[in-house]
């Protein structure tokens, strides 16, 4: 018994002693679940559009949660750096899609730091440099961009994702000519994964109709794509193609500032100026309004204008002046100019008309400071400036009645008769070209052509009234020189 009872608690050391053997963890769902669930969402992720993006970071997140295979963890890596960077373009609110990559790239053996930086390249920047309000890049820029594009060329073929992060930078730095074929190339490669054909039409020497329609058709979720077709419709005149592709863009994808400042602009071309001012103030609200809240705060002001808030107008313009007065200054002065004049406040309007003329010249601001100067009885001013609205616009018919007015208070007879005649036959011009439109606008049963109608209603009644007076005015100035 003795014995026994030495024996066993060596047997307890030695157990104790013993290297433990891993645990053999087994798979939570069979090879073939895995294999089903994972072409599911690779086949969700292959459709492209951002809806269907995020459909497929569902997928891959509930197959995460059953499983830890290499190639789901790959997969859904880079498909929330295809989210994050479809977000950055489309300029929609964080999903957490980045993070949620930087914490799969901790679990992924291979490094995609340089496709992040990707992402740190291409972002709106707060603060970049701007020529005529678009960005520019610096020389610096432009090598560090292409030495980022060398890293990636090489692994271009490897997936889909990483073919797209190629193509968006690149196509940032070369002419397209230059790479058409090595980005066709890539298409080929994938030519399932409808997210690099999307990616080459917003190229737009690349742009297709065709293209475009296929996608579309393909894809019904591809809101991103109805913004390339409504784009495109607004530099061909088209807007209202414009006006339904950018509508419907916005109803698959309401959070985009890319879109939803592409429709304040073209319902602002349709004079729905309330619509459009709600519009503006909604990508002012949105966080990734970066870069674009500047353009939409002008757009607000441009609204409030036509809505009459002139005060309000006054204020926002201020703001823009004080935080953005590097990027389309000229503008910015004159809109303040021309509602200060609408509320009689002529000395403002001359200060910013001259502002104004320091940063752009064109007839519309020269009209303007005529008619600051005029309300000043500044009138050598006001015939220098509606003189110089003439020489680049001919058919300036208010400052050639403006001139006559000059005229009659200097009781030049003959010269203001000879104005005056001209004004009323420019505004006869005017009515024949504003009678025509209106007749297009009152074609459209749509009622979208509403605002236009009412708008042109009133520049039509304006117009005859002015051609009238203009016309009493020139037979009271030939009366005098008798």
């Amino acid at each position: 018994m003795r014995f026994r009872y030495l024996i066993f608690p060596s047997l307890v050391l030695a157990l104790a002693c013993a290297p433990r053997l891993a645990p053999i963890a087994a798979p939570r769902i069979p090879a073939e679940v895995l294999a089903v669930r994972l072409a599911e969402a690779d086949r969700l992720a292959s459709r492209g559009c951002y809806l269907c993006l995020k459909e497929a970071a569902a997928a891959y997140d509930a197959l995460l949660a059953d499983t830890d295979d290499a190639r789901v963890l790959t997969a859904a890596l880079e498909n929330n750096l295809m989210l994050a960077m479809r977000e950055m373009e489309l300029r929609i609110s964080d999903s957490g899609a980045r993070e949620a990559a930087e914490r799969l790239q901790a679990r992924v053996p291979a490094s995609y730091a340089s496709y992040f930086a990707v992402l740190e390249t291409l972002g709106p920047a707060v603060a970049g440099h701007y020529v005529r309000g678009e960005p520019f890049l610096l020389k610096q820029d432009r090598e560090a961009r292409l030495k980022l594009a060398a890293e990636l060329q090489a692994h271009a073929p490897a997936s889909a994702m990483r073919a797209y992060f190629y193509i968006a930078l690149i196509s940032e730095v070369q002419q397209f000519r230059d790479i058409t074929a090595e980005i066709s190339s890539l298409v080929a490669l994938h030519e399932n994964d409808l997210s690099l054909q999307y990616r080459v039409l917003a190229i737009q020497p690349a742009y297709s109709a065709d293209t475009a329609r296929t996608l579309i058709g393909r894809e019904t979720g591809f809101g991103e794509v109805h913004l390339l077709v409504g784009q495109r419709a607004v530099l061909n005149g088209n807007i209202a193609a414009a006006y339904r592709e950018l509508t419907r863009a916005r109803e698959l994808l309401p959070d985009s500032v890319t879109i939803t400042l592409a429709l304040a602009s073209v319902t602002f071309s349709y004079a729905r100026y309330a619509e459009a001012l709600a519009l503006f103030d909604r990508i002012i609200a949105s966080p990734a309004a970066s870069g674009l809240a500047a353009q939409a705060r002008l757009g607000r002001a441009r609204s409030l204008s036509y809505l009459k808030r002139h005060d309000e107008a006054i204020a926002q313009l201020i703001e823009l002046l004080q935080n953005d007065a590097a990027n389309n200054p000229g503008e910015k002065y004159y809109w303040r100019a021309w509602n200060q004049l609408q509320l009689g406040r002529a000395q403002l309007a001359y200060d910013d008309a001259m502002s104004g003329l320091n940063a752009m010249r064109n007839d519309s601001i020269y009209r303007l400071a005529g008619m600051a100067s005029f309300g000043l009885n500044r009138t050598d001013d006001a015939r220098n400036f509606f003189e110089e609205a003439l020489k680049m616009n001919s058919a300036d018919c208010d400052s050639e009645r403006y001139l006559g007015l000059l005229d009659s208070a200097a009781r030049s007879w003959k010269p203001a008769a000879g104005r005056f005649t001209v004004a009323a036959r420019c505004y006869d011009v005017i009515l024949d070209r504003l009678q025509g439109e209106l007749a297009e606008y009152e074609k459209d049963i749509t009622g979208l052509s509403s605002g236009l109608i009412a708008a042109k209603r009133v520049e039509i009644r304006e117009a005859t009234a002015l051609r009238d007076q203009s016309l009493l005015n020139a037979t009271a100035a030939n009366r005098n020189v008798k």
